[in-house]
């Protein structure tokens, strides 16, 4: 097994930029999925994967709430003040959308590297995570990735390429551990 795992302050520039071959797609990245394409770009690099390894991505982007600062600023336009699904599609732009959408994440990592095989968005499971690897398909290696995006904007991305077999007893299996806490433990 080999991984990575890498943070990002609040505040802190994520670099992604220049290591992108979609830079249009760029403004539709939130912090989490700038420091996770940057870390799997680093990650990937030199190594000649298969387009098709199955990949698993898990995220916590939950404890990011910035997006409903943006829907209620909105809701003054209306003079009920109600939130409605509708309501906010329509009146929040596209980019906001995009970057609120919590499978974008692993999109924009397989945009940017090709990848083409099985794949998962987990929520924030790190049990979930390693059960996607242990039954991925074929006999080859697995990539796993996991995010989390703090409230205040700092985030941190791990990624891993394992043989399912290296994680069947692993002691985060069952457990309520959120995802990125297995990249923690495994940073080099």
């Amino acid at each position: 097994m080999t991984s990575i795992y890498r943070s990002y302050q609040a505040g802190e520039e994520i670099p992604v930029a220049p290591r992108l071959h979609k830079r249009k797609l760029l403004k539709y990245y939130s912090r989490e999925a700038m420091a996770a394409v940057l870390t799997a770009s680093e990650f990937l690099e030199g190594k000649a994967l298969p387009p098709r390894i199955p990949f698993y991505y898990a995220s916590a982007y939950v404890e990011n709430l910035s997006f409903l600062e943006e829907v209620f600023s909105r809701l003054d336009a209306y003079p009920d003040h109600v939130f409605t699904a509708e309501r906010f599609l329509l009146t929040t732009p596209p980019p906001v959308n995009f970057k609120m959408m919590r499978n974008m994440v692993p999109c924009f990592i397989s945009i940017e590297n090709q990848l083409t095989g099985d794949s998962n968005f987990i929520v924030d499971s790190a049990s979930a995570l390693l059960y996607a690897a242990l039954t991925a398909p074929g006999d080859g290696p697995v990539l796993m990735g996991a995010g989390y995006m703090h409230a205040d904007g700092a985030a941190e991305a791990g990624f891993a390429l394992v043989q399912p077999a290296e994680l069947a007893h692993h002691p985060l299996l069952g457990t309520d551990v959120p995802a990125i806490e297995l990249f923690r433990q495994w940073r080099q």
